[in-house]
């Protein structure tokens, strides 16, 4: 398995799978922003030369350093694998390397696939009811570094 930054084919690529690989209208946007302007913070994860993973964060000094993990995507077939795990690693060195002390990441309410994958990574996790709006409840996920 090999973890390394996004390229612009890379970028077009998993635009393009989205959608297949969530099962669905992602609901997420997979913002240009995430490859032309937070690049340097954007993972996918290869084995024999095919993407099989990504990851889209960024990272944020205010309040406290934070590495905020937007989007993260398997492909279908090689989910349970670890994947996601070596991505979150890959993406805590680079934000902590850059002074990060903490993770953040949200997910929908009554996602327990989400919870037990953050918690197994020593996250906690939140709900907070109107963290996305009024009403628009939001499971927030936090770990220090």
């Amino acid at each position: 398995m090999n973890i390394r930054g996004i390229t612009k084919s890379d970028y077009h690529f998993i635009v393009s799978v989205l959608d297949r690989w969530w099962g669905g209208p992602s609901g997420i946007p997979a913002h240009p922003i995430f490859f032309f302007e937070f690049g340097d913070h954007a993972l996918v994860a290869e084995e024999d030369g095919d993407i099989v993973g990504f990851l889209f964060g960024f990272s944020v000094n205010a309040p406290e350093p934070t590495g905020y993990i937007h989007m993260v995507g398997i492909h279908p077939d090689h989910r349970r694998a670890g994947i996601g795990k070596l991505l979150y690693a890959a993406f805590t060195a680079r934000c902590r390397e850059r002074g990060a002390k903490r993770m953040k990441t949200i997910a929908v309410s009554g996602d327990d696939v989400a919870i037990a994958f953050h918690r197994a990574l020593g996250f906690d996790v939140l709900e907070d009811g109107d963290y996305a709006g009024p009403g628009r409840s939001r499971l927030v996920f936090t770990r220090t570094l």
